[in-house]
């Protein structure tokens, strides 16, 4: 079906934010692809680009402090209905136009761009969750209010606050950006980003710029170790907001989250070889998980699409 746009300009906008999304064809794109209605699936496209721009312009090296203030400022503006010269912009201003969303995540995720900017790695554990909750809470927590979206007048309205719906999906974002550290660590460290606190490296014997190999192992192991025991809590927390949710935003969900959950078992199960590419999931068994997940939720769900060796997944 098509959404009924304002004007061209906003309909080819959604166009350009879709093009943006599916770059690469992340994870979190194929899941998005199941929404069973196009509204929702067009504004994720838009919330989506318009995280996903100002993330790679700062991982590429192209962003500095004076233009993530000109992002912050156009996010502000997009909130009055102004969609600027962005080309995710209009489409963004339309679908905050519909939809409940507030401007903290964008803010959150602001004060995580410009830590990347102004400092070289985590000194502690402590300071990579402050991070984290501008870096993943942030799209996590808007991904998760989109599937509590509800036809609402002339728009949508989550069917909770958004501050329960962030709380709630704080332990597994976590999780899973901690499991996709531990998935890409070679990538990471190979191109010069390390991401683990520099005070646990120093605890045994590791430096952050030190290249992939077998010295890691035993910090992976603790590093897995304490990501595994919090995926049950982060599990149980998310109950916290299903029970609104049809059984399709159900099955968005797990299918979203499960993935890195079987990503960490994996690499445990190769005795945390990371350095190969070996723990990468095979499509076969993504098809495995998502099958199982959608005997939970939804049985006859159709999702071949997502039966592929994800490599991208920002």
């Amino acid at each position: 079906m098509t959404a009924a746009h304002s004007s061209e300009a906003v309909a080819a906008s959604f166009g350009r934010a879709e093009e943006m999304a599916r770059q690469n064809l992340p994870h979190l794109y194929r899941v998005a692809r199941l929404f069973p209605d196009r509204a929702r699936f067009e504004a994720f496209c838009a919330l989506y680009a318009s995280m996903r721009w100002v993330d790679d312009e700062v991982d590429e090296g192209r962003m500095t402090a004076a233009n993530l203030d000109r992002w912050e400022a156009a996010i502000t503006a997009t909130f009055a209905g102004d969609g600027g010269t962005a080309a995710y912009g209009p489409a963004l201003a339309d679908t905050l136009a519909r939809f409940e969303f507030p401007p903290e995540p964008w803010h959150n995720l602001l004060a995580a761009m410009r830590y990347d900017l102004e400092a070289d790695g985590f000194p502690s554990y402590g300071e990579f969750i402050a991070y984290a909750e501008g870096a993943t809470v942030a799209p996590a927590a808007i991904f998760a209010t989109l599937l509590l979206q509800r036809p609402h007048g002339d728009g949508y309205r989550p069917a909770l606050p958004y501050a329960q719906i962030r709380d709630a999906v704080r332990p597994a974002a976590i999780a899973c950006y901690e499991s996709h550290i531990l998935r890409d660590a070679r990538e990471d460290l190979e191109a010069g980003r390390n991401y683990f606190p520099h005070d646990e490296l120093k605890a045994y014997h590791l430096s952050p710029t030190q290249g992939p190999d077998a010295t890691w192992r035993a910090y992976l192991r603790a590093y897995a170790m304490r990501v595994r025991g919090g995926w049950q809590p982060a599990l149980a927390s998310l109950q916290q907001i299903e029970g609104p949710m049809t059984p399709r935003s159900r099955l968005m969900l797990h299918v979203l989250v499960e993935f890195y959950e079987f990503s960490l078992r994996k690499i445990m199960k190769l005795d945390y070889d990371v350095w190969s590419e070996r723990h990468w999931p095979e499509p076969a068994e993504v098809a495995a998980l998502t099958q199982a997940v959608a005997a939970r939720y939804e049985p006859d769900a159709d999702l071949s699409e997502l039966a592929v060796r994800v490599i991208e997944d920002v």
